[in-house]
């Protein structure tokens, strides 16, 4: 393996490539920044719910993890966080509770009944709310959809409980357009106990749009990062083409042929999509670092023909087929 570009002999590029794909790394994309402006907008004006949906794969999940850790960086211990992960499962109250027990981070999650697991989620978050300046919680629900009518209302009772002792909770549900389609249900059956706590707030989530959202996506990619293990820090652009890097070209520089070459597959293979899910701008831009890098081929940098190989190589062909 070529090590072109100072990085210790002991480098493992599989490792790095798996590190690009995982949760960890997670770049501000337009809609991550624009919903993370959308969240704190609701936090300031007390707002107790929103709905955050769209296709799969656009990278909403990420999008939980960063602005998550932006509000714990900006609030620290005066704005106590959880996430929970809704599943698929048959619904009881002990299963709903020993879940949510868990992303409250409470070590008997799955003990007693449910009148006693439910008693220990409010006490729990009244405990790392109650003396803090703003006095109230958030929870961040992934895979929303997901979530039976009846554990809404679990959710309500947990809510007005939290209430009562002067904690506001706010849950922030993030899922596919099934959750949109979930509240125009509600709306329709008359449940405004559900839209009015959790779903009056809605943001439309989406992938790469247009060149511009490509461009952030770039820019964000070329900033230097640290991955466990290696004490320097890594530049991708400089890492897979440093010749090119040398003459003062980024990722950010490659979006023209970039974006070019995306229009250019959709065209052939008559694919109408509105978007570009996130999945397959990432693994277009790793399968190029892997094809076309200094690891591999060595190019100087890739062109639109690379860059065109490397989308169909993402599966991003296939997917829309």
């Amino acid at each position: 393996m070529k090590n072109s570009n100072n990085i210790t002999q002991n480098f493992d590029i599989t490792e790095l490539e798996r590190y690009l794909g995982s949760i960890k790394y997670t770049i501000p994309t337009k809609s991550i920044m624009d919903l993370q402006h959308k969240v704190e907008e609701w936090i300031s004006m007390n707002d107790c719910g929103a709905i955050i949906y769209g296709e799969s794969r656009t990278g909403k999940t990420r999008a939980i993890r960063y602005i998550s850790t932006h509000l714990k960086e900006k609030y620290g211990t005066q704005l106590p966080i959880y996430t929970l992960c809704a599943t698929d499962h048959i619904s009881t109250q002990k299963t709903f509770y020993s879940s949510l027990l868990t992303a409250i981070g409470h070590e008997d999650a799955h003990k007693g009944t449910a009148v006693q697991m439910r008693q220990r989620i409010v006490n729990r978050i009244i405990v790392n709310a109650l003396d803090t300046k703003y006095r109230r919680a958030i929870l961040f629900v992934d895979e929303a959809y997901l979530l039976h009518d009846k554990e809404y209302l679990w959710l309500i009772d947990i809510y007005n409980e939290l209430n009562l002792n002067d904690i506001l909770f706010t849950v922030f549900l993030f899922g596919t357009r099934e959750l949109k389609e979930q509240k125009t249900g509600y709306i329709r059956a008359g449940k405004k106990q559900i839209v009015l706590r959790f779903m009056v707030n809605e943001f439309e989530f989406m992938g790469i749009t247009c060149k511009k959202d490509a461009a952030i996506c770039l820019s964000s990619m070329d900033k230097p990062f640290k991955i466990f293990g290696y004490d320097q820090s890594i530049i991708l652009s400089k890492l897979f083409f440093p010749e090119a890097y040398k003459d003062g070209l980024k990722l950010y520089s490659y979006v023209e042929e970039l974006w070019k070459a995306f229009e250019v597959v959709k065209q052939q293979n008559n694919i109408q999509t509105d978007q570009i899910l996130m999945k397959h701008f990432m693994d277009t831009i790793i399968y190029c670092f892997r094809q076309y890098g200094a690891y591999n081929k060595q190019l100087y940098a890739p062109t639109t023909e690379e860059w065109i190989a490397s989308i169909i190589g993402s599966g991003f062909v296939i997917s829309q087929i």
